[in-house]
Order: structure tokens, then sequence, then C-alpha cells
């Protein structure tokens, strides 16, 4: 038994899982934004398609695979011992990342696109086997504090893994640069998975269907049956729905309304990590060692009004006469302007909410749901994740076609974030309970 004060990151059952885990996001990042810049500025093409449509097309290949093998993967990891299922899963990556070499050299879209397939595949996989094994990494007591540092982790690997993708690939030489650290990251996370510990399955053997459709209506089904475990996914869910409409807003936003050049949209991607990362360490704080499920509206709450601030700022401090010029503030620039700072705060603190909105509904998930369909939960999540984030692009795209300008995409987005918080609350009336929590904060003072 690890003593209670060994900090998470030098616990020898969790580190291993948490370098693995941040060693794969930070992967699938390097590829996906090496591939999109080589196709814009490159002018790689397939079939004919323009530029734009070929990185849509990525973006929905490497979502497929959720879609297609994550009920598979959730049967596979409630049956069998996880950790060899993750030395599979990380030397099968490092074959992927070995074919993407091969594409970046060649300039092969053909095989580029393959590779990503197949790293969504890799993350389609390892992803039930992350959040279903750290119950039995942790105790129940470090649960909430080890799903905040995954957290932190993925949201930090996948800033890096998008900067660093689009630098390393811009690079003279870029392709072999691209490569190397794609296979160095590989060989990393075989290395680090051989330090998980033995993790046999809690469930009894069953058939494994490697037809998607009747798993996930079965695990849908299985799920709905607990009430509150079906609600926390659904939040899960509602949370990447509304990161992914934000940050497929962000470009428009920066581009065409702050008229700002790239530096700043990597300025906000930077304020959302962090915010993130900070967010869920502030609830691992606050909560107290235990799952406090009345933080969620608070930082739903927190998420709308930051981002209402977002379209307040439209009518109070941003210039008309920036609109329409012909070039683009760089970054210093911007941060000398009245409403730059304020901008970049909006968007930290909406995000550090959004830590507070998520870590709960992620650790109520592990905590209540059966450990011998835990995986399989966790699956089911990865599915539903991946719908919202498709219906999230849908949004987006009717926003545009409608003729709503960012700022009232933005207003849209925070009202609805709002409603999707009150039906939570509707539905399981422990999403709005804090009585407990802060009488227990008060005598912990």
């Amino acid at each position: 038994m690890i003593p209670a004060e060994t900090p998470l990151l030098k616990d020898a059952r969790f580190r291993p899982l948490f370098v693995t885990q941040f060693l794969g996001a930070l992967n699938d990042n390097f590829l996906k934004n090496a591939l999109v810049v080589l196709v814009e500025y490159q002018g790689l093409s397939m079939l004919g398609l323009e530029p734009s449509m070929i990185v849509a097309l990525a973006g929905g290949i490497f979502i497929l695979p959720f879609f297609l093998f994550s009920m598979v993967a959730g049967q596979l990891a409630d049956q069998f011992e996880k950790s060899r299922i993750v030395r599979l899963v990380k030397v099968w990556e490092l074959l992927i990342t070995l074919v993407a070499a091969v594409g970046f050299f060649q300039l092969n879209i053909y095989l580029l696109l393959g590779a990503l397939f197949m790293m969504g595949t890799h993350s389609a996989f390892f992803g039930p086997i992350k959040y279903g094994c750290l119950p039995d990494l942790v105790s129940p007591a470090r649960l909430i504090s080890a799903n905040a540092y995954v957290e932190l982790g993925t949201f930090v690997a996948i800033l890096l893994g998008t900067i660093g993708g689009g630098l390393l690939i811009a690079m003279d030489q870029g392709p072999l640069w691209i490569a190397i650290a794609l296979n160095v990251c590989a060989v990393l996370g075989i290395w680090s998975s051989f330090g998980m510990p033995h993790l046999p399955p809690h469930s009894a053997r069953f058939a494994i269907s490697i037809n998607p459709f009747g798993p996930m209506r079965a695990t849908l089904t299985m799920i709905a049956r607990q009430k509150d475990v079906f609600n926390s996914l659904l939040g899960i869910s509602w949370f990447w729905f509304f990161g992914a409409a934000l940050l497929s807003l962000l470009p428009p936003y920066c581009k065409e309304f702050l008229h700002t050049d790239e530096h700043v949209i990597t300025a906000f991607l930077t304020m959302f990590t962090l915010g993130i990362g900070l967010g869920s360490m502030l609830c691992s704080r606050l909560s107290m060692q235990k799952t406090v499920l009345g933080l969620v509206p608070v930082g739903a709450l927190g998420m709308s009004v930051f981002l209402l601030d977002l379209c307040w700022v439209r009518f109070q401090a941003v210039p008309v006469s920036v609109q329409g010029t012909s070039e683009l503030m760089r970054f210093s620039e911007f941060w000398a302007t009245d409403y730059g700072p304020r901008l970049l705060f909006d968007f930290l603190m909406l995000s550090v909410f959004g830590g507070l909105f998520i870590l709960p509904l992620y650790t109520a998930m592990q905590e209540r749901s059966d450990q011998k369909e835990r995986s399989r939960v966790v699956a089911g999540n990865n599915v539903m994740n991946a719908v919202f984030m498709v219906v999230a692009s849908v949004f987006v795209m009717l926003a545009h076609a409608y003729g709503f300008t960012v700022t009232q995409a933005f207003l849209a987005l925070a009202v609805l974030n709002i409603l999707a918080m009150l039906y939570l609350y509707w539905q399981v009336p422990e999403f709005g309970n804090l009585r407990e929590w802060y009488k227990e904060w008060k005598l912990a003072k």
C-alpha cells in the first residue's frame, strides 16, 4: 500500500499510467497538426478536394475509430489484464508512427490519413483503460486528485502537440523532425507502459462482439439503468460539445473579429489549456478528496459568465476601425490594447470553471459504475463524446450558414450551456447540493 503522503507523480502505481497517457495524447496532436499544416501550406491534395475539405476530413477520420472500436475496447479491457493491453496498444502506436514517418517523407496524403485513422484507433483502445483503471491504481480518497492530474496532463499534451506539430513540420527538414518526435514519443510510451502494475479483470468472460452497434446499444442500456452515472456521462459529453464548438469558433474570432494573427490564437489556446489544468487542481483542493457534484453547476455558471463577457467586449472595447483593415495585429499589439488582457483573462477563467465542471463528473463516472462494467462505461462515454463533438461541428456550420457572427454564436453557446446545466440539475438534484460540502469546508478551515 502506497503511503497517503506519497505525491501522486512519485506513486509507482499511478506515474506509469500518467506518463503513458501524456505521451499518447502528445503524439495524437503532433500527427494531427503536422498533417493540417502540410495540407494548408504544402498544397497536398487528394481526389481534387480543396485543402479546407481535407482538413475537415482529417478531423472526421480521427474521430471515426471512436465510433467503430470503443465498444470492442471496453469489452477487452473488462475481460483481460489491462497493463498487457496497454503494452500491445503502445507497440501498435510505434508501428503507426513508422508508417506516418514514411508518409511525411514522401508527402503521401493517403499514408498520412491512414496513419491518422490508426492513431485514432490507438486512442479508442487506450481510452477505456485510462479512466477505467484509475480506481484500481489509487485509493478512493485520492481518485479525484488522480483525475485532476490526468486532465492536466491531457490538456498540456494537447497544447504542446498542437503547437509542436506545427512548428516542427515548418522547420527545415520538417518531415525528419516530426518523424523523430513521433517515434521517440512512441518508444518512450512503450517504456513507461512496462512500469504499470498487474491489473487483473473484474468481469467474468463473455462473448466479444466486433459489431459496434449491438454492444453500443447494450452498453447505453446498461448505463441508463444508473441514472447518476448516465447523467454524469451526459455532462461530460456536453463539456466536449462546448469545448469543440468554442475552439472551432476561435480562429474566425481572432482573425475576422479581433483581426489578429495566429500567435494570438496560440495565446488563447494556452489560456484554455492552463485554465483546465488549474481548474482541475482547484477542484481537487476544494473537494477535500470527495466527489462534490455541487461544484458542477458552479463550473457551468462560470463558463457561461466569462463567455458572455467575451460577447460583451464586442460592444465595449473593440474599435470598429480594427475590422476591415488589411494588416493583422501581432500579439504584442493585441496585448497593448484595452481589451486584449481582458479577453485572455476571460478565456483563462472560462476554462478554470470548465475544470471545476468536468472533474467531478469523471470521478462520479468511475466511482458509481460497477467495477465489472467500468471499462465499458468509459467506452460508452467515449462514443457519446464523439457524437457530441460531431454535433458541435454541425452547430458551428449552421451558425455560419445562418449568418451568425462569431460573438452571436458565443452568446448562443453560453445560453445553451446554462440550459444544459438546468436540465442536468432537474434530472439529478444532487448536482445542485453544495450545503454539505460547505459545512465540511468550514470545519476543515
